[in-house]
């Protein structure tokens, strides 16, 4: 759908920070609330869900996260999102590298 791309790549970025913000973990996880992430991408609502579970989506498609979901069967609250290794070795090279 239009959008999704854009969507994407602000996920992206998102998660990256998130990674950065929690000491760049080596196995490249992160925890991601799916509702706060909405909110502090401008996706409001349950359109705005859906947006970014299909950006979620396009991201995991294209090999750049794998995600799991811990929680109880239907419950999307929370995904254990894993970034690819290049997503984590481009972010140490613009950041600088951590502890990774």
């Amino acid at each position: 759908m239009e959008g999704d791309g854009e969507n994407a790549h602000r996920l992206e970025m998102l998660l990256v920070l998130q990674w950065l913000d929690e000491g760049r973990s080596p196995e490249g996880d992160v925890m991601l609330s799916i509702s706060t992430a909405a909110a502090e991408l401008g996706l409001e609502g349950p359109d705005g869900l859906l947006a970014l579970m299909r950006a979620l989506g396009v991201l995991e498609d294209q090999g750049r996260v794998g995600v799991q979901w811990p929680g109880r069967p239907f419950d999307a609250g929370e995904a254990r999102v894993l970034l690819s290794t290049d997503i984590t070795r481009d972010a140490d090279r613009l950041f600088g590298a951590g502890s990774s």
